[in-house]
């Protein structure tokens, strides 16, 4: 649920419904995967029923596989990362500019860090991983600092080579103190850190309406179910996670094309809450809708292979070549329905 949450912020982010958001979160134990990881080889199963550890994946487009616990303070930064980073910085600047707000605040607990885009080090040892996920110049930072993670346990559930040994390769605050620091105290500082170090400040705010909808419906049809989690089949979601229906046609509209338009917005009258139509033109470019587009991989193939009117629905081409029936479609668009539903 703590996932949902993050990706709902993201994508109000996107939208420009809220400003730049830090999510600080804790959750019981469980191993989250990267978006390209393995659920069945990135993962020692058996260690899993032992300690009764659940698998998660959380979007990302690295393949970092890490365990945390009620130990752990887990944090995700939703941000237009173009607001700190200028075009003259080095790749991968943006995960180095946060990841220095995060060893600010483990520096007014006392500690020394060093920083680089992968992570935080303490005498060589992780104390801080993130798994970045973008969205044009957008910037979803999830990751976690380990407070007092246990890393036995760590060593145990996870597979990958590079997390073999890593009870010697880990770190935890409380090691390094060798003693418990509150988890309380770790947020204060944490978020003094980024404020200090981006010339921020942040104001405490709950989810929005929209937000909180969001999340109800990304647990229910991804971060609750084994299809995202475990077999990294995400749903294809616009916006505020709306059903998508793209519609591709010529430019200019032919009359065959004018008819299918009218078809489609007249099979989903009465849903309009719940599904948005984009309406695509051969050659008009990718910025028709705006500078952040949101298209389909099966979208990109009709246009590649020029399929001409084609219907994607939720990502999946739908219909191809010729006009549908209102019934034909209407059924379609039900079919995909009762994942989206609102109860």
């Amino acid at each position: 649920m703590n996932l949902a949450v993050s990706e709902a912020i993201f994508r109000s982010r996107r939208e420009g419904l809220t400003r730049d958001t830090l999510h600080l979160w804790q959750g019981s134990k469980s191993v989250i995967l990267g978006d390209p990881s393995s659920y069945s080889e990135d993962v020692n199963h058996e260690a899993c029923r032992k300690y009764g550890i659940q698998i998660i994946r959380a979007i990302s487009v690295s393949a970092q596989v890490f365990y945390q616990d009620t130990g752990s303070l887990n944090f995700a930064i939703a941000t237009n990362a173009a607001t700190f980073a200028k075009n003259n910085q080095p790749v991968l600047s943006e995960y180095q500019i946060l990841n220095e707000g995060i060893a600010a605040g483990l520096q007014k607990l006392g500690l020394k860090a060093n920083i680089s885009p992968n992570g935080i080090y303490i005498n060589n040892k992780t104390i801080s991983e993130a798994i970045p996920k973008w969205f044009y110049d957008f910037l979803l930072f999830q990751g976690t600092l380990h407070v007092d993670t246990d890393l036995e346990v760590y060593s145990e559930v996870t597979r990958t080579e590079s997390h073999s040994g890593k009870e010697n390769t880990i770190t935890s605050l409380s090691l390094e103190f060798d003693k418990k620091i509150r988890m309380d105290e770790v947020k204060d500082a944490l978020v003094q850190g980024i404020e200090k170090s981006l010339g921020i400040k942040f104001e405490k705010q709950g989810l929005t309406k929209d937000e909180r909808s969001l999340t109800e419906k990304l647990y229910r049809v991804k971060y609750g179910v084994d299809g995202w989690n475990v077999h990294g089949r995400e749903p294809f979601l616009v916006g505020m996670g709306k059903m998508a229906i793209e519609v591709f046609v010529a430019y200019p509209p032919t009359s065959k094309c004018r008819e299918l338009i009218k078809r489609v917005n007249d099979s989903v009258s009465n849903l309009q809450d719940e599904v948005e139509i984009t309406i695509w033109m051969r050659g008009k470019g990718v910025d028709q809708h705006g500078p952040y587009p949101e298209m389909s991989s099966a979208l990109i193939g009709a246009k590649k292979h020029n399929i001409i009117p084609a219907i994607i629905i939720n990502g999946k081409l739908a219909f191809s070549g010729s006009i549908p029936s209102k019934e034909n479609l209407r059924q379609a668009i039900l079919n995909e329905f009762p994942k989206w539903k609102v109860v």
